[in-house]
């Protein structure tokens, strides 16, 4: 009866982790949607800054271009946010939908930024060449930000939220089979409580390992991908490319500058997103690469 009630206790206690790592990733994608909206949201007096004319028209031009159904185009819904990164969440399903977040570049004229531009809630020095690189960097032509929007879009299309919390929850429920079978094969409770830990967290870390490892993997893969959608609408959407990674690379290095010891955290000598352990992205050194040597091809 013990042995009955500790395994139906542990088929439980698999279920509740499975369900844990599946809604636990899709969640702030559905139900807590509009909550992070509402944190990345830029406002002004406290109220949320509208998108211009300019950029609802380039948000159309792109849908357009991308030859979107109405049902796709409904349930993705722009909004500003802050910084100089477009922002995008949620999935294509009908009751929560997505956001599509446009950043102030995309959403200010030049004559704005340099009013309103500050770093680190400090107005910019613009006798700086770094400035004035991170000024003309931001300003990118209506090819590059329909690029940008595009780009955006397609990776709402992929659904990712859904893959990666399925695929989590499908490495919790095999490890866990794996865990416990072996646990009780080889009776490691009743041998050692320490050993018998010791396998839990073992496979607690390959398991965090593996999730990270195929997720990261999908991820670099769905940016070559999208880049190459990107390259087949045209000669627009090339320049626009590689435009857009020429002058993200100039901003990044004069933010690396501006930001100091932050910047170089964030930021490395050329321009690409500092890395450790995981390769998140394609870099965007190769990224306008790709770009320019589509531009030849052409």
């Amino acid at each position: 009866m013990n042995v009955f009630s500790s395994k139906y206790r542990t088929v439980v206690l698999g279920i509740t982790a499975t369900a844990i790592g599946y809604y636990g990733i899709l969640m702030p994608h559905t139900i807590f949607l509009d909550k992070y909206r509402a944190i990345v949201t830029t406002y002004q007096l406290g109220k949320e800054i509208p998108l211009s004319a300019k950029a609802m028209q380039n948000i159309r031009e792109a849908m357009n271009d991308l030859k979107l159904s109405d049902n796709v185009r409904n349930v993705i819904k722009p909004f500003s946010v802050f910084g100089f990164d477009l922002y995008h969440a949620g999935t294509l399903g009908p009751k929560y939908g997505a956001i599509l977040g446009i950043p102030c570049n995309l959403n200010s004229t030049a004559e704005q930024l340099y009013e309103n531009l500050r770093i680190k809630e400090e107005e910019v020095d613009w006798s700086q060449k770094e400035a004035q690189d991170l000024l003309s960097a931001s300003t990118l032509s209506t090819s590059a930000q329909k690029f940008a929007i595009a780009r955006e879009i397609l990776l709402i299309q992929a659904e990712v939220p859904y893959s990666n919390s399925f695929q989590l929850a499908l490495i919790v429920a095999v490890l866990w089979t794996l865990c416990n079978t072996m646990t009780y094969k080889f009776k490691l409770r009743e041998r050692s409580v320490t050993l018998c830990r010791i396998l839990y967290m073992a496979f607690t870390l390959f398991g965090a390992i593996l999730w990270l490892g195929i997720k990261d993997y999908q991820s670099y893969r769905l940016d070559s991908e999208v880049d190459k959608v990107l390259c087949g609408l045209g000669a627009e959407y090339v320049k626009g490319g590689q435009e857009f990674y020429e002058k993200t690379l100039i901003r990044n290095r004069a933010l690396r500058s501006l930001l100091g010891k932050d910047g170089e955290k964030i930021y490395t000598a050329g321009g690409n997103e500092q890395t450790l352990f995981r390769q998140k992205h394609v870099m965007l050194s190769h990224r306008k690469e790709f770009f320019d040597s589509y531009s030849v091809d052409c």
